[in-house]
């Protein structure tokens, strides 16, 4: 079966069915990356960096591509995105940034500039961040793979980097270090110093702050209930259970619907064993740390499998279709409506 067979005796029966009906007529995907060729260092398949492989990503993802795909997984939807580069060392960051000033004016596209401590002079980020239309930043990630065991949120980002971001209340989108992710004390601190340094920001945990499994958002959730500019996005979080408590502890407002595209739209589904996430996936994909693939079952995009986990979630959670909505587009909406720059 090719791919062209695929989506319209799979995908598409199955999106109508049982997608389309769970989603409002706008989307708002908070987490979505875009690059070329041009902006790649190193080739993950290619690389023999220890954690290269942790996870390996397409050579190209263009705006045109995104947009494209935009179109196919959600044909009769309006959507749009939060979108940044790739926040690695295997990357060209500069280069990477200047190609999302660019293509960040469409108007579907709302992107976030790759910054991090240091990385530029702080008159200079000011000028980026203000000239080239971002929202704010995706917090850069200075190691490879998952290589960042001791990396604290202070390192990642510096006190000039958060003084312009409470400024201009920009979003921070900040991908938590440490083995334990937000389950960590010392992560803990580091986004409850950040929030308290930042009011005005509003801080985006990506994947919501890394907790996959139930078990860890147990640890995690309690940290960060009282930091009402603190929100949690979806990205590649296929567990009901992690949402429901998500939603529950932190209400359904601090909820933003993000897939990671390109990485979901791979057709499977993100699981885990024991104390680990594995992604499921279809043959044919570039192998990859915890990705398995097989022939010997159905599956769908990635996204698809995000969007039912939330709404699986949403009715154990008892929220109301309203607040479910917003979480596919209402808040983030919101979020970025917020920023000053």
């Amino acid at each position: 079966m090719d791919e062209n067979e695929r989506y319209l005796s799979v995908d598409m029966p199955f999106y109508r069915e049982r997608v389309a009906p769970v989603l409002p007529a706008k989307v708002l995907d908070f987490h979505t990356h875009l690059w070329t060729s041009e902006h790649i260092r190193t080739r993950a398949v290619e690389s023999s960096e220890p954690g290269a492989k942790y996870m390996v990503f397409d050579d190209t993802c263009s705006a045109e591509r995104l947009i494209a795909d935009m179109g196919m997984l959600y044909p009769d939807r309006e959507c749009s995105v939060v979108c940044f580069g790739m926040p690695s060392p295997m990357a060209k960051p500069r280069e990477n940034n200047e190609y999302l000033a660019e293509v960040g004016k469409h108007p579907l596209l709302f992107p976030l500039i790759m910054a991090g401590k240091s990385m530029q002079d702080p008159d200079e980020l000011r000028r980026l961040v203000v000239e080239g239309g971002f929202y704010g930043y995706k917090v850069f990630l200075d190691w490879i793979g998952n290589e960042y065991g001791s990396v604290t949120i202070e390192d990642m980002l510096g006190k000039p980097e958060r003084a312009l971001a409470n400024e201009l209340r920009l979003v921070i989108l900040l991908h938590v270090p440490q083995d334990k992710r937000l389950a960590d004390p010392v992560v803990q601190q580091g986004v409850q110093a950040l929030s308290k340094e930042c009011p005005n920001a509003n801080i985006v945990l990506a994947h919501c702050g890394r907790a996959y499994l139930p078990d860890e958002m147990t640890d995690a959730i309690d940290s960060v209930v009282d930091y009402s500019n603190v929100y949690f996005d979806t990205a590649m979080v296929m567990e009901p259970t992690v949402l429901q408590m998500a939603i529950e502890k932190l209400g359904p407002s601090r909820i933003l619907y993000a897939t990671d595209l390109p990485i979901a739209r791979m057709r499977g589904r993100r699981v885990y064993v024991m104390d680990h996430w594995v992604d499921l996936v279809l043959e044919g994909y570039d192998a990859s740390a915890y990705r398995v693939g097989s022939d010997n079952m159905r599956a769908t995009f990635m996204v698809y499998e995000i969007i039912l986990a939330i709404h699986r979630a949403a009715r154990m959670a008892g929220i109301t279709s309203d607040e479910e909505n917003g979480i596919f587009f209402g808040n983030g909406m919101k979020v970025l409506g917020a920023v000053d720059s």
